[in-house]
């Protein structure tokens, strides 16, 4: 039954200090309208790995459990693309006209 399981999953491994989004899909939120709320909530520090599952740095206020599975777990797209940088090029080029 695990084999079967696992084909749908894809191992996710985040690294401690890594600076991640958290997804509220099983988190109730005291705003009117979840559908049109943001989809993940604020940005969360990892401080320990457990198996499958990670606990985070949560803010004093937020009065739920510290551990998440990882695929509520997104990475900060500042992490993620740190070595993509977008080129600029020079004007472009058109039948001899620049544009």
């Amino acid at each position: 039954m695990k084999k079967q399981t696992d084909k749908h999953r894809k191992k996710m491994i985040y690294k401690i200090d890594d600076i991640m989004f958290l997804n509220f899909r099983n988190i109730t939120i005291s705003r009117s309208s979840k559908k049109l709320d943001d989809k993940m909530l604020e940005l969360f520090k990892i401080l320990i790995e457990i198996k499958h599952a990670y606990q985070l740095k949560l803010s004093s206020t937020m009065k739920i459990h510290s551990k998440f599975a990882s695929n509520l777990l997104q990475l900060n797209s500042k992490n993620s693309l740190n070595e993509q940088r977008n080129e600029s090029s020079d004007s472009i080029v058109i039948d001899d006209e620049d544009e």
